[in-house]
């Protein structure tokens, strides 16, 4: 798996300019942090032989996380600071990877378009119209997006919808929602092993093919129940759930106590467990927890996701197929509030 070519050319390129950058910290005791990643990505291009359509999915993955709607309607940048700035880290590689393949243009940035569009398809966007302000403290708060009239049903009877992961793969969702919560995909970095001469790595005892750098893993999970919230109020999450409602739920530590409780008198031999979710990047985590349930791909990092699941104890013998239910927990006027469009 030889680099042949203008990959080749990139890759003396890159290293010549990681040594100037290890050279010039050398010098002066310190670079700024863009300039550091720089480095670091120059050192070991784990994207160089990846496939422009790849690169380019990727860039509309990191780009999806740069933006969000201000109280005027306007597209507002975010300093994507999170998690050690890892965003703002990502960031900064796509479009040194972009740049040397001259691939980031007005067409092939179309995807990244179309999704900011959808905001403005109607007008005025929705969420800019449902929320002129934003509840001073979310910081104990929980929320929940659907229609009215669902919404309706959870404030006043505590009524919930409650569907297995596999629902969520199905093609009729939208992209905001539509997630293989079954499976994760991870690529693990194998350039600097390509660069060896080296067509194989052994995982486990297991010889494994490098495939355009990287060795593709895909983590299975067995099925299971899950019913999700956001942390934060964000602008966007109307229009990309389609929802004209939102349940505010002010009081998280009781919410989530009373659907634990539901849930076990349905499922009294399952497991619960509720946590934020953390949004993985297939290049630079690795599927080492075993809780792969609250794992998420970084494309939807944005919507800052809680999720309570339902699991089974062990490891199911039979391939039970999981169908949706619903359970109510008793009027909510108590610990919530709702907002409608």
């Amino acid at each position: 798996m030889p680099l042949e070519g203008k990959v080749k050319s990139t890759f003396d390129w890159f290293s010549k300019r990681a040594r100037e950058l290890e050279t010039q910290f050398a010098r002066n005791g310190s670079l700024p942090r863009h300039e550091v990643w720089r480095g670091e990505y120059y050192s070991s291009p784990y994207m160089l032989l990846e496939t422009d359509e790849t690169i380019l999915r990727r860039f509309v993955d990191i780009f999806t996380n740069s933006f969000d709607l201000s109280i005027d309607g306007k597209i507002t940048p975010t300093p994507m600071m999170e998690r050690d700035a890892r965003f703002s880290k990502f960031f900064t590689e796509i479009i040194e990877e972009t740049n040397w393949r001259g691939i980031l243009h007005k067409g092939s940035m179309q995807p990244a378009f179309e999704q900011i569009n959808a905001y403005f398809k109607d007008g005025e966007p929705l969420g800019v119209r449902m929320f002129k302000t934003l509840p001073k403290e979310q910081k104990n708060h929980l929320f929940k997006f659907s229609n009215k009239e669902f919404v309706e049903d959870m404030y006043e009877y505590g009524r919930f919808r409650i569907s297995p992961a596999s629902y969520y793969s199905k093609g009729s969702h939208l992209r905001a929602v539509k997630d293989l919560e079954t499976k994760r995909h991870y690529r693990l970095k194998a350039i600097n092993e390509v660069v060896s001469g080296l067509r194989s790595i052994e995982i486990e005892g297991l010889r494994v093919e490098i495939t355009n750098g990287v060795v593709p893993i895909d983590f299975l999970v067995h099925d299971y129940y899950l019913f999700s919230t956001c942390n934060e109020l964000s602008r966007r999450m109307p229009t990309d759930f389609e929802a004209d409602a939102v349940l505010i739920i002010k009081d998280r530590k009781e919410f989530n106590h009373r659907i634990e409780t539901e849930l076990s008198i349905s499922f009294p031999n399952w497991e619960f467990l509720e946590n934020d979710v953390y949004y993985y990047d297939s290049y630079n985590d690795q599927p080492k927890d075993q809780n792969q349930e609250f794992y998420k791909h970084i494309s939807y990092a944005y919507q800052k996701e809680h999720r309570s699941i339902i699991r089974q104890k062990f490891s199911p013998h039979t391939k039970e197929r999981l169908e949706p239910f619903f359970i109510e927990i008793g009027a909510l006027n108590d610990i919530c509030e709702v907002i409608y469009s």
